[in-house]
């Protein structure tokens, strides 16, 4: 038996949840797993809390030289994140 249109489950996966609106919960369980490795082990050991809100990245940290630090690579990390996740997810940085 010959398959056509064969297309890998992970990809059939997420153009379904893309379908259903559900990609968002995707991508932010993505860029939880892949943050440290972007930004560094010793910055993101700082983060309390990581989430995504209509392509706003928002980000707590328990300093504000981190905060300050972060604000400064703030469009660095905008285009390494997203390159990471393999899609323009995020538009903007909020931290927190």
């Amino acid at each position: 038996m010959i398959r056509r249109n064969a297309q890998k489950l992970g990809d059939v996966l997420e153009e379904l949840l893309r379908q259903q609106h559900l990609d968002g919960r995707l991508y932010e369980k993505r860029l939880i797993r892949r943050f440290p490795e972007v930004v560094g082990q010793a910055l993101a050991s700082h983060v309390s809390q990581l989430f995504i809100s209509k392509g706003v990245l928002h980000i707590t940290v328990d300093a504000a030289v981190i905060r300050q630090e972060m604000q400064l690579m703030r469009e660095g990390l905008i285009k390494q994140l997203n390159t990471a996740l393999g899609r323009e997810v995020i538009q903007d940085i909020r931290l927190h």
